[in-house]
């Protein structure tokens, strides 16, 4: 099952890059949606953590970040899944308009208590709720990456061609995986899986950089009755760093000796929001889940 899930993880990573379309591909890398899901795993109730197990072991799972980039991996079965990733909130807008950003509530803003709804529901089948639990984990995730909370007529930053540290690439593909790679020293394997071992290492360090104050900010309102006003301020947050900080700190062409200074100014906004990310996910879960 675990190879199979790598084959249509590489098949739709693949598919996406040769169509030109990395902000169809994925949010996170696969990398930054394991540290996501390993810094909530350390931070579920113990109930929630029992139910979450139970869920997992019926799949042969063990953790959150086996199944953390699973999305990803169902793309191209499921096509119509692609635009649950992101929504396009205009660069130059203040904010997150439903009518405009999400019509039919086809985005990640909407997706969210969508599927937190499916998984706190006991009523449904067990498949219904697995799946639910895998959208979760990585739409949470993926609502905190600042180009998927964007639209600059770009394909999501993809048309922004860039050699970032020798290598050839684009403004998403940076935020999606080069800065978190770059700063953790962590590799995507040629299969898309990754070394398990590093990347909870990593997740362990970040998880201890959070203070008290800044995880009691960051929940504050997460509950399951007003989960949609929560994604929304993730969605908007999410943007403004899009506009202040991946556009706003990308110097104009010709780009020369730029990549350091860049993933100075990125990496901390980077880290912050993949804790944000995993601090929000644990908080999602257990009122979710919690009894």
């Amino acid at each position: 099952m675990r190879r199979r899930f790598r084959h249509r993880l590489a098949r739709v990573l693949c598919l996406a890059a040769g169509l030109g379309l990395s902000f169809a591909a994925q949010a996170w890398g696969p990398q930054g949606h394991a540290l996501i899901a390993d810094i909530a795993a350390a931070h579920l109730q113990p109930a929630v953590r029992a139910e979450v197990s139970s869920l997992l072991a019926a799949e042969g799972h063990h953790r959150l970040d086996e199944i953390a980039s699973w999305p990803d991996a169902i793309r191209h079965d499921r096509p119509r899944t692609g635009r649950w990733h992101y929504v396009d909130i205009p660069l130059d807008a203040a904010g997150y308009k439903a009518s405009r950003d999400c019509p039919h509530d086809h985005c990640v803003v909407a997706r969210i208590p969508y599927f937190a709804h499916i998984l706190g529901d006991r009523s449904a089948s067990q498949r219904q709720r697995i799946e639910a639990l895998k959208f979760l984990v990585h739409f949470v995730g993926d609502v905190q990456q600042p180009m998927h909370a964007e639209d600059h007529d770009d394909k999501g930053g993809n048309d922004v061609r860039l050699t970032y540290f020798g290598h050839r690439t684009n403004l998403h593909r940076i935020w999606d995986s080069g800065i978190v790679d770059h700063a953790l020293d962590l590799h995507v394997r040629s299969d898309y899986s990754i070394d398990y071992g590093p990347t909870r290492a990593a997740a362990t360090r970040l998880d201890r950089q959070i203070t008290p104050r800044e995880r009691e900010q960051w929940t504050r309102g997460i509950n399951s009755r007003h989960l949609n006003a929560a994604a929304i301020r993730w969605a908007n947050q999410a943007h403004r760093l899009a506009r202040r900080v991946a556009y706003g700190d990308l110097p104009a062409p010709p780009r020369r000796h730029w990549s350091e200074t860049y993933q100075q100014q990125a990496w901390p906004v980077v880290r912050r929001q993949l804790e944000r990310g995993g601090v929000r996910l644990a908080a999602v879960l257990n009122t979710t889940l919690g009894r």
